[in-house]
């Protein structure tokens, strides 16, 4: 009886004892599990958001690599402090390197001519530049050759001035540069066709002397040349005396011979810079700048003789020319100095062909 009642009657105390035994134990897990299990979770959120950051950024960069791929450019950074180069897969791609291809100086050699110091010599001269400029370089591509790269480059400065890094976004321009070298081929060939076609239209297609449309237009020229230098100006006008009776006995490619053969004659008898021309026909011009009346006189004797002495032996028919010659004088348009020496060219055939006469 009396253990019972102690028991019962303790029964307040063990739970009190209970109570102030555990209590300090409860506190101090608290105090070592609580701290413990926030830093746990304040690990893992941060692992969470390395992680999803570290997504971000593969997100970010694989956007950035499809994005030079189409837009055809590609990223280029150089330490200039550490000179350390990062790239783009794109400039592997434009080099024909693998994709994952680290800008090692032996790369770097291979690809570009010259090595990347012949590019730096290029970037050294924009080294003070504030604002992006421009340069282009040749790299050597593993399958299609020798390729042209223009870059828009940046500098990036540290505080003190000094030049950390470039930046560069690239473009091949190889095909530029050939549509360029294709259309520059074609505007020469074009040029060329023109000039050609010019020739032609001022050339007598016979005897590859000019044509009368040529000879008028250069007889103008050449009369206000000598007004304004004060310089004589004489035009000799010859044709083929009989030259119908060529064509007539031995045909007419014997008479077209002729005419080529008489260009060849007159052609060695002029000076530089003076005009032959055949008007038509058997009829010819010779327009001799600085050549006064006696200078005329004396060419159209010799050019009467050569054609006489020229064609006498030669495998075509034996032809003689008249010539009127007359010096430009005060009044003397084109057309008039023409008229006058075409003139003394029928005074020449009057007075028996094979003759020459001087204008009045």
């Amino acid at each position: 009886m009396s253990v019972v009642c102690w028991s019962v009657a303790a029964l307040p105390a063990l739970a009190l004892l209970r109570e102030i035994s555990l209590e300090p134990v409860r506190w101090l897990l608290a105090a070592t599990v609580v701290p413990v299990l926030g830093l746990l979770v304040r690990q893992m959120w941060f692992a969470q958001e390395l992680d999803r950051c570290e997504r971000s950024l593969e997100t970010s960069d694989r956007q950035n690599e499809m994005a030079d791929e189409l837009a055809g450019v590609a990223r280029w950074s150089y330490d200039v402090v550490n000179e350390h180069h990062r790239w783009s897969q794109e400039m592997c791609r434009i080099s024909g390197l693998d994709a994952e291809t680290e800008p090692s100086d032996a790369v770097l050699g291979q690809m570009l001519l010259g090595g990347f110091g012949q590019v730096m010599v290029t970037l050294d001269e924009h080294a003070n530049d504030r604002r992006p400029y421009a340069v282009e370089f040749e790299i050597e591509h593993v399958v299609t050759g020798s390729r042209v790269l223009r870059a828009r480059a940046c500098n990036c400065f540290a505080p003190d001035g000094t030049r950390e890094q470039i930046f560069m976004v690239l473009r091949d321009i190889t095909e530029e540069y050939l549509r360029i070298a294709e259309a520059e081929a074609e505007r020469a060939a074009a040029l060329v066709q023109a000039q050609e076609a010019l020739r032609l239209a001022n050339t007598d297609p016979l005897t590859g002397l000019a044509n009368r449309r040529s000879a008028m237009a250069t007889l103008d020229s050449a009369i206000m040349a000598a007004r304004s230098k004060k310089h004589p100006l004489s035009l000799l006008v010859f044709d083929i005396d009989h030259f119908k009776q060529v064509n007539d006995t031995h045909g007419h490619q014997a008479g077209d011979r002729v005419l080529v053969r008489l260009a060849e004659l007159v052609n060695r008898q002029a000076r530089e810079g003076d005009l032959i021309a055949r008007m038509g026909g058997e009829e010819f011009i010779w327009l001799m700048t600085d050549a006064d009346r006696r200078a005329a006189r004396e060419a159209a004797e010799r050019l009467r003789w050569a054609i006489e002495a020229g064609t006498a032996l030669a495998p075509v028919a034996a032809v003689t020319v008249s010539v009127g010659h007359a010096t430009l004088g005060p009044q003397d348009a084109s057309l008039t100095l023409f008229a006058r020496a075409d003139a003394a060219l029928y005074e020449a055939k009057r007075h028996g062909r094979n003759q020459v006469s001087m204008a009045a």
